[in-house]
């Protein structure tokens, strides 16, 4: 009897795609270039998928294959559109970052105009030395932030006082409510003056942020500023019978 060796034959071990490799890792990069690398992960995605399929007993990998195929979908879709989203928001949340900023300054610039009207009520009505309003109006401020711009926080204080108005009777000045008490002023300017010390263009979009002698406060646009009282006119004294 004649015995007959039979030899083993080696199993071959199925490799995995190196185009589903390839896909996965292209879908993944597409989020940080806006779908661009993704579409090339979707196409070779799709070609692995298929010759795993075909050669199933010598490529392995086909759940690579798919995932690089459906990341690369999502980053081909969602992608762009949330770049799109971001393109449209961005100077909606810029503008209302703005507007949120200019009524900060403009309270601010109330606050000031009321704390310099409190000082007048409490020295016989007159305004403080406008060299050294700041240090004056110490105990009505509370905080010294107030004279900071909110657009330029930190740098320091953005108010100039009218230099007209320096030790004047508030009761002696006539259209109190066109008369310039605060307005903002170029960083590192003197404390008091008048529209020289002014921004060469308004910290805001829509114009100057300014404080009247009545406490009330606007946003003066550049055009208009001839229209207001920098250099206030006495009242007529009474005439006693």
């Amino acid at each position: 009897m004649n015995n007959v060796k039979s030899e083993a034959v080696p199993l071959t071990t199925a490799k995995t795609s190196g185009l589903a490799i390839a896909s996965l890792i292209l879908a993944i990069f597409g989020f940080l270039t806006c779908g661009f690398t993704a579409i090339i992960g979707l196409v070779l995605g799709i070609v692995g998928l298929c010759a795993i399929k075909k050669n199933a007993q010598q490529l392995k990998g086909q759940g690579l294959a798919i995932a690089g195929i459906v990341v690369s979908a999502i980053s081909i879709v969602v992608v762009p559109f949330f770049v799109i989203m971001m393109a449209i928001l961005m100077p909606a949340l810029t503008h209302t970052r703005t507007l949120a900023r200019t009524a900060v300054s403009l309270n601010k610039a109330r606050q000031i105009c009321i704390a310099m009207i409190m000082y007048c009520d409490d020295n016989e009505g007159s305004f403080p030395p406008a060299d050294n309003w700041p240090a004056a109006l110490t105990p009505y401020l509370g905080n010294e932030k107030i004279l900071e711009s909110p657009f330029a926080p930190h740098t320091g204080r953005a108010w100039a006082m009218n230099a007209q108005l320096s030790s004047r009777k508030i009761n002696d000045i006539k259209q109190s409510h066109r008369v310039v008490l605060i307005f903002e002023a170029k960083p590192g300017s003197p404390p008091a003056g008048g529209r020289e010390l002014l921004p060469e263009e308004p910290r805001g979009p829509r114009g100057y942020v300014i404080g009247f002698l009545d406490s009330h406060t606007e946003i003066v646009r550049p055009e208009r500023l001839d229209e207001l009282i920098w250099i206030p006119a006495t009242s007529s004294p009474r005439i006693v019978r």
